[in-house]
């Protein structure tokens, strides 16, 4: 059995990010406890089942019976879909648990029969994508209903209502993505753009939708090449919640060139579980940081990448032993989406062994002790434990007991020199020639 289509495959880089820059505006988590508080699901499904028409198998089945292959090539649940006296061409997804769909009758007058799977599919793709809480929200605050947010004036609201704007805008985009999914091309989308845009399907002219993307393209080159152009499109659209027709349907055609789309159409419509093999999957690289190998190494082969590549750094790091220190995955250590036959390169701190250590320094000898360690021991047990370790070269020198003797004994060692060293390290290396001089008390 194949995997349900993980939604952040086409989820819209723009998305992404609107909604990140919407929950770090200083009083956007206030605005969000307070709409929990009176938000109520229950209330749209009461004035949906009262007011409107609610589609099943036994009312405009034949609208209704185009969802169930949407949804299950999103991976989602089918949802409730009404229709509602309205005679501007819409569609909209509101909820969170239970989120279903309304098109307007305006909507069926618009577009001919062939197009309706294309928005239902936006549709689902908005319920897919997890926007249809804060969708809701969002049309609350631009609708004016902000009054449910207390200590927040209207300046503090402002920006708010901006970011939901601007991210709204850019939740269609990932919407649209779905729905080209669905229907294997992004022609349909951009047809739909092109009703939207003012193609009646009563109206008898013919249209060309390449004259329409070409429309797009002059749009994208007007905007992008001007920097006054960009201001006035900011302050034109800045409190539209959807792009315009002629950037959702340029933004969809993108897509539909892209590799990531072509490999998820690989996917869906192949009947073999195998074909996940192809999707690329989404690596959070700073979350494996300073996590064990051992650990992320099966983490990269759970996800199903096979060319996993473990490198041992030995150099002394604040870093604890066995943890990541950093990770390449076709030499880039972003985060990202990357095929599964990506090369994984994973970098780890592991210290020296002693017997690596030992090897680096042939004929010589490591103590494993400082200078400190030999004072006040008898002279003659520490001449027999450095011989142990393997010096040769001893000179033995008496030295006299002071008046006092605080802490000095006979036969015990005042001083050790090692190599001309009289200071030296636990983990000091000496050749095995090295001349060790051992001064030890006596009294005179």
């Amino acid at each position: 059995m194949k995997m349900a289509l993980d939604y952040k495959l086409y989820l819209h880089d723009s998305d992404k990010a609107a909604m990140a820059a919407l929950k770090a505006i200083p009083g956007f988590s206030q605005v969000m406890k307070a709409f929990m508080k009176i938000w109520s699901e229950q209330q749209f499904r009461l004035i949906n089942m009262s007011t409107n028409l609610h589609l099943n198998n036994n009312q405009m089945a034949k609208y209704y019976n185009m969802l169930p292959p949407i949804c299950e090539k999103l991976g989602i649940d089918v949802p409730e879909l009404f229709v509602e006296l309205d005679v501007n061409p819409n569609a909209y997804t509101y909820g969170d648990t239970k989120p279903f769909i309304v098109i307007t009758s305006g909507l069926f007058e618009t577009l001919p029969d062939e197009l309706i799977p294309t928005v239902l599919a936006h549709e689902c793709g908005h319920i897919a994508c997890h926007h249809t809480l804060y969708t809701t929200m969002g049309r609350a605050i631009l609708n004016g209903a902000s009054s449910f947010v207390s200590g927040l004036g209207n300046i503090a609201m402002y920006p708010i209502q901006l970011a939901f704007a601007y991210w709204m805008r850019c939740s269609e985009f990932s919407a649209d993505r779905a729905a080209i999914i669905c229907d294997g091309t992004a022609e349909k989308n951009t047809e739909v753009m092109m009703r939207f845009a003012g193609y009646d399907k009563d109206i008898m002219a013919e249209a060309n939708v390449g004259t329409f993307m070409e429309q797009a393209l002059e749009y994208k080159g007007l905007v992008n090449n001007n920097a006054w152009n960009k201001t006035l499109e900011f302050i034109l659209f800045q409190n539209y919640d959807h792009p315009l027709n002629a950037v959702r349907a340029y933004e969809g055609k993108e897509w539909e060139q892209s590799e990531r789309y072509q490999n998820i159409l690989e996917y869906i419509n192949s009947k073999s579980p195998e074909a996940e093999k192809n999707l690329p999957v989404e690596v959070i690289i700073k979350k494996m940081l300073g996590k064990n190998v051992a650990d992320i190494e099966t983490k990269f082969s759970t996800m199903g990448f096979m060319n996993i590549e473990t490198v041992r750094n030995t150099e002394a790091i604040k870093v604890k032993e066995g943890n990541v220190i950093s990770i390449m995955v076709n030499g880039s250590t972003e985060d990202g989406w990357y095929k599964r036959s990506s090369e994984v390169v994973i970098e780890y701190f592991e210290a020296k062994t002693e017997e690596e250590i030992a090897l680096e320094h042939p004929g010589e000898i490591k103590i494993g002790q400082n200078q400190k360690y030999f004072l006040g021991k008898n002279y003659e047990e520490v001449k027999a434990e450095l011989e142990g370790l393997g010096f040769k070269n001893f000179v033995i020198k008496e030295m006299a007991m002071s008046k006092i003797g605080w802490g000095e004994k006979e036969e015990c060692v005042a001083k050790i020199i090692i190599d001309d060293k009289a200071q030296f390290a636990k983990d000091t290396w000496f050749a095995e020639e090295a001349e060790v001089m051992i001064y030890y008390y006596v009294r005179v």
